[in-house]
C-alpha cells in the first residue's frame, strides 16, 4: 500500500506541509491587486529580476480586475514558472491578502503593493535583519517614487492617525505599524494570528490592525533601513470606499482589541466623523466580531496600553 498522503483540497494539503514545518519555498511573495494597469507587471518583473538567494514564489491575488492587467501572467505561463495566480471579486484588500497568505508555501510570507521596485538581495537581507533580531516581522525602507521621500514604519499620533518614522539609529529597531506597502513576517505568525481582519469591508486599516494584533499576540516587528523598497504612493483608490467602510474598519479594530475604557475613547474621538453611526451599528450588530473580540482577549498576551506604552502613543 502507498504510503502518498491524500487531501480533501489543496489548502489542506498546504496546512499540514506548513504544520510539519515543511516548506517549497523560503519566501512566499503575495501582491493583491485590481486595476494596476503596467504596474503589476513592472512589480513582477522587478521581484523576478531581483538576485537572493532564498528561493520564493509569488501570489497574485487579482481581485476583480477590468482593465487586463493579468494578461500578461496569463499568456507567458511559461515565463514566470513559480508564480499562482487566484482570482477573487470584490474580496477587498484585507481577504485578498488573506487569500494569498492562507495559500502560502513559504516558510515566510511577503505582502507588497503591486505597484513596487525591489532591490538585489532585498529577501536575503531581510529575512537577515528578521533572525538576528529574534523578530517576527520585518520592514524595509518604502521610499516614494515621486518625491523620494523615505519612512522606517509608522506609528500612531494621539488620535491614531499614521505617521512615518524617521530613519533608525539602527538596523533591527522596533517599530509600532508595519506599512502595508511591504513587509514580510513568519507564516507560522500569520497562522497564529489569524492573517489580516477578516470582518473589514472595501479597504482601510488592513495593515495597522494586523501590526497592533501581531504586537497583543507576544510578536515583534523591526526594521531593517538598508532595504530600499520603491514604492508608487496612488492620488485614487480602485476600491470604491465610502467613509461608512473606512469608518467600519476603525470601529472593527478597536472593537476587537480594545478594553472598555479604550474603546469608549475611540467612540468618542469619532462620534461626529460622517458615516459614525450607520458603521457602528454594522460592528455592534455582528455577533462573530464579539466571538472574535473574546477569543483575542482569551489568547492576547498584552492589552492594548502596553502597545501604546511601548511607542509612547499619547492616546
Amino acid at each position: 500500500m502507498s504510503s502518498e498522503m491524500f487531501y480533501d483540497n489543496e489548502l489542506d494539503k498546504i496546512n499540514v506541509l506548513n504544520a510539519e514545518n515543511t516548506y517549497t519555498y523560503d519566501v512566499s511573495i503575495v501582491i493583491p491587486c485590481r486595476d494596476e494597469s503596467v504596474n503589476l507587471k513592472n512589480t513582477v518583473e522587478s521581484i523576478t529580476n531581483s538576485k537572493n538567494q532564498l528561493s520564493f514564489e509569488i501570489i497574485v491575488v487579482d481581485d476583480g480586475s477590468t482593465d487586463g492587467s493579468c494578461d500578461f501572467i496569463n499568456n507567458n505561463r511559461d515565463v514566470y514558472p513559480n508564480l499562482r495566480l487566484f482570482t477573487s471579486k470584490d474580496l477587498g484588500p484585507s481577504a485578498a491578502r488573506n487569500l494569498g497568505g492562507d495559500n502560502a508555501l513559504g516558510k515566510y510570507i511577503f505582502f507588497c503593493d503591486a505597484h513596487v521596485t525591489v532591490p538585489d538581495y532585498w529577501l536575503d537581507k531581510l529575512i537577515k535583519t528578521l533572525e538576528e533580531n529574534n523578530a517576527d516581522v520585518v520592514v524595509p525602507a518604502i521610499k516614494d517614487n515621486v518625491g523620494g521621500g523615505v519612512g522606517y514604519g509608522e506609528t500612531w499620533r494621539e488620535k491614531l492617525q499614521v505617521t512615518w518614522l524617521g530613519k533608525p539609529k539602527r538596523d533591527g529597531e522596533e517599530v509600532a505599524l508595519a506599512p502595508g506597502g511591504a513587509f514580510g513576517l513568519r507564516k507560522t505568525a500569520f497562522d497564529t494570528i489569524g492573517g489580516f481582519e477578516r470582518h473589514f469591508e472595501v479597504w482601510g486599516k488592513e495593515d495597522e490592525e494586523i501590526s497592533l494584533k501581531l504586537w497583543l499576540f507576544g510578536y515583534k516587528i523591526v526594521v531593517d533601513s538598508s532595504v530600499e523598497v520603491i514604492h508608487l504612493f496612488k492620488l485614487t483608490n480602485n476600491y470604491g470606499v465610502t467613509h461608512i467602510d473606512f469608518m467600519h474598519n476603525f470601529l472593527c479594530m478597536a472593537f476587537s482589541h480594545f478594553g472598555i475604557e479604550n474603546l469608549i475613547r475611540a467612540f468618542d474621538m469619532v462620534k461626529d466623523t460622517p458615516g459614525f453611526p450607520e458603521a457602528l451599528a454594522r460592528v455592534m450588530l455582528n455577533e462573530d466580531l464579539l466571538r472574535q473580540r473574546r477569543d483575542y482577549f482569551s489568547r492576547r498576551k498584552f492589552d492594548e496600553n502596553y502597545f501604546f506604552n511601548k511607542f509612547d502613543i499619547k492616546f
